[in-house]
């Protein structure tokens, strides 16, 4: 047993040597997340109960080539991503009733393009565009029942009652502005503060909060922290493993997914009322080698309607492979 788990240690050193030996060379990466409330072995399936995300990130060299030695930036990343996020009320079995719906039937099915912005002393500022759609056009109604047809669960109920279609245009704001300075990296800890603003008639929010990381990590502009470990030959690409920690409060203004559609009649949907504030805490382990990334993040979220018995939870598994020269 001792001699298994010294080589198990020399292969994880080994893999932590081999980060420091080659050059972050690959301009694209593909990252795959996919989030559930049954990730948390809970047996429960309800309110944010599934999400589906695909990215891509890339070095977009046209921008990148005319960032100046004497810039504040560093790096430009552009990223596009489609997705697929599941909204339900707590019980979705043949025998819930409207009466104990205690949440919106919904779904939302975007594609967006963003860019990341990184800053030589740490800071990070993101912008995305996104374009989706609620109601039976996101086809929620259609994945829910093929994951529990596959997994051999109850057939799920309710979707009559699912907010009606409406088209969403999204603009989001995200800065993280680091509290310590670069020095203190050697330390393995870091601290960001973090403020994100959301306009749009899918979803207006605005939030604020921390992210804290301990462990082995490099700089912002090249962390999987930020999307950042696309790049060009001859840039380092240390192996990161690290957890991190990311509490949060949000203000909604407006939630399509909970109160319907803003430019849509939602007669015969059954609705909520907002619930305006919020809490959120992410706990997360990283591990990132040159070319892969892998991480797992367990969240715990407040309601977001009034009428939600309980606060809600769920796990995100997230893999990323880097390609191209």
């Amino acid at each position: 047993m001792i001699d298994w788990m010294n080589r198990l240690l020399r292969f994880f050193f080994l893999i932590l040597w081999v980060g420091r030996c080659y050059g972050q060379q690959h301009p694209f990466e593909l990252k795959v997340t996919s989030d559930n409330d049954n990730y948390c072995l809970n047996l429960h399936d309800g309110y944010y109960t599934n999400g589906l995300f695909v990215t891509l990130n890339y070095l977009p060299a046209r921008f990148n080539d005319r960032i100046l030695e004497t810039s504040k930036l560093s790096k430009i990343v552009g990223q596009y991503q489609a997705g697929q996020m599941i909204f339900t009320p707590e019980f979705v079995t043949p025998k819930t009733t409207k009466d104990l719906m205690d949440r919106p039937f919904a779904g939302y099915l975007f594609l967006q393009k963003s860019l990341t912005f990184y800053y030589k002393k740490g800071h990070v500022l993101k912008t995305t565009l996104a374009v989706g759609t609620i109601g039976k056009n996101s086809l929620a109604e259609q994945t829910q029942i093929f994951i529990h047809k596959t997994f051999g669960l109850l057939h799920p109920k309710g979707w009559n009652y699912q907010i009606h279609n409406e088209v969403g245009v999204n603009l989001q704001g995200q800065y993280w502005h680091e509290l310590l300075r670069a020095s203190w990296r050697k330390s393995r800890f870091d601290l960001h503060s973090l403020s994100q603003l959301t306009v749009g008639n899918t979803f207006t929010n605005a939030s604020a909060g921390f992210l804290f990381r301990a462990g082995r990590f490099t700089r912002p502009d090249q962390s999987s922290a930020f999307d950042a470990r696309v790049g060009r030959e001859g840039s380092p690409a240390l192996t990161e493993l690290y957890v991190f920690v990311q509490p949060a409060y949000q203000y909604q203004f407006y939630n399509a997914t909970v109160q319907g559609g803003y430019f849509t009649n939602d007669a015969g949907a059954i609705l909520s009322p907002l619930r305006h504030w919020g809490y959120r805490h992410d706990i997360g382990l990283v591990f990132s080698p040159p070319r892969w990334t892998f991480q797992i993040m367990y969240t715990y979220k407040q309601r977001e309607a009034e009428t939600m018995r309980h606060n809600e939870q769920f796990v995100g598994l997230t893999t990323a492979y880097r390609f191209g020269r």
